[in-house]
């Protein structure tokens, strides 16, 4: 998995490097003790003079970013047999970083280990190394090995810290251990004085794998108690009490955002519009999608259309059912918002419109109702007096299964002089 360069920096920086001739300068120096609790002994460091000389001069290209010009001065010293433990280890972490900058993540990872391994460095740049792996392992979506290198690195450095409780339940959360994902990033989040946004999504998430739903919804409402317009958590809150089969909390959530003027975006309106219609709130659907159609948020389209068809029907309004399965039309590639216009048309006693809807229906294809069609089409012929052709389209219905039966019964009824009456309401 590749990393942006801005990613890739972050990800160096948990192991900082030191040049040689810094070391020295600061050798006899007493600095505090960043690990007190560290189950590893802090190595003596020593290198002669050459080793400092040239380490640092390939930890200054490293830095530069010319790692690549580095590496034959960090590979001539561990080349040579007299070079230091501490030489070696420090070589091999510029190795790593000079190969990780070049995108050539194996042999940064290789390096890397092998820097570890020489237990030669000191425990700042020992266990920032070993912090680095974990993440090079999770980048390569290697999960299991990273969780084992964030475990090493918390026995050894004796830290447990927000940022390494916040990986270690991203991978418990990309290994499916959801239960200890959300216990560790509860720990984590204890510890911070400024979570990571992105700490909470790997915990809401966890929630919805386990459908706990209402811990999820609790998690959002304290971020909401902070942040009471940021419409973002608002949406994520609507959401979260969707997936729970809570309707009514998602609709008062959404419609109150509405209220304050918070909702502004098409798909903001149009997930409201259908929380109403699921909710078997067909009038207040329609009059989102109105409001949203009315401001320009809304825009015209295919699903815009048919949703407001199909909540004005709900809500018996034929004439705007009407309306917005015509307005509908022009966008739908198949026939099954002309056959539902056709329908409602030729209820409202406009046979002749009718006509056409179902002719441009059945001409677009794609029908779910096909033999349906072909029989209302027929009656509509009928109805305009076309006996001809209202007999040819009840045939072609008689060849559908779903229709067979109906077809057979105006046919039989037509050749024995029987005229089709209209029912007097639609069903």
């Amino acid at each position: 998995m590749k990393l942006s360069g801005l990613a890739r920096v972050a990800l160096c920086a948990t192991a900082l490097l030191m040049s040689a001739a810094t070391f020295a300068a600061k050798k006899d120096t007493k600095s505090v003790d960043e690990f007190p609790n560290a189950t590893r002994k802090e190595p003596k460091a020593t290198m002669v003079e050459r080793e400092q000389r040239e380490l640092s001069k390939a930890a200054d290209l490293v830095n530069d970013g010319k790692g690549m010009e580095a590496l034959p001065i960090v590979e001539k010293v561990l080349g040579n047999p007299k070079s230091s433990k501490y030489a070696q280890a420090f070589a091999l972490q510029l190795k790593g970083r000079a190969y990780w900058d070049d995108d050539n993540e194996a042999e940064a990872l290789a390096a890397t280990i092998k820097a570890i391994e020489l237990d030669a460095l000191p425990n700042v740049h020992q266990f920032g190394l070993i912090y680095q792996v974990a993440q090079m392992y999770m980048q390569d979506e290697k999960y299991d090995q990273a969780l084992s290198w964030i475990d090493r690195w918390e026995k050894e450095s004796g830290q447990n810290t927000a940022d390494s409780l916040a990986l270690k339940s991203n991978l418990f959360y990309r290994l499916e251990r959801y239960q200890d994902a959300i216990g560790t990033m509860k720990q984590a989040i204890a510890k911070s004085d400024a979570p990571h946004e992105s700490w909470n999504q790997i915990l809401m998430a966890s929630y919805y794998e386990l459908d706990q739903f209402d811990e999820a919804a609790a998690l959002v409402q304290s971020q909401l108690a902070k942040k009471p317009n940021d419409i973002k958590l608002i949406k994520q809150l609507a959401t979260i009490y969707v997936n729970g089969d809570k309707y009514p909390q998602a609709i008062e959530v959404l419609s109150k955002a509405k209220a304050q003027g918070l909702i502004t975006s098409p798909e903001d309106y149009m997930q409201l519009a259908k929380l109403y219609a699921n909710a078997d709130k067909p009038k207040d659907a329609a009059d989102t999608l109105r409001e949203g159609m009315s401001k320009g948020v809304v825009q015209p389209s295919l699903e815009a259309y048919r949703l407001l068809g199909d909540v004005c029907s709900q809500s018996e309004d034929d004439a705007c059912t009407i309306d917005a399965y015509t307005k509908a039309s022009p966008f739908a590639a198949d026939g099954n918002v002309d056959y539902q216009l056709g329908y409602y048309l030729y209820y409202a006693e406009r046979s002749a419109e009718a006509k056409e809807a179902l002719n441009r229906a059945i001409s677009k294809g794609g029908l779910r109702q096909e033999g349906e069609a072909y029989v209302m089409r027929g009656d509509i012929l009928s109805d305009l007096n076309d006996n001809a052709g209202a007999m040819a389209d009840w045939r072609k219905a008689a060849t559908f299964p779903s229709t067979k039966t109906m077809a057979e019964q105006r046919i039989k009824a037509a050749t024995t002089g029987v005229k089709l009456r209209r029912p007097s309401t639609r069903k």
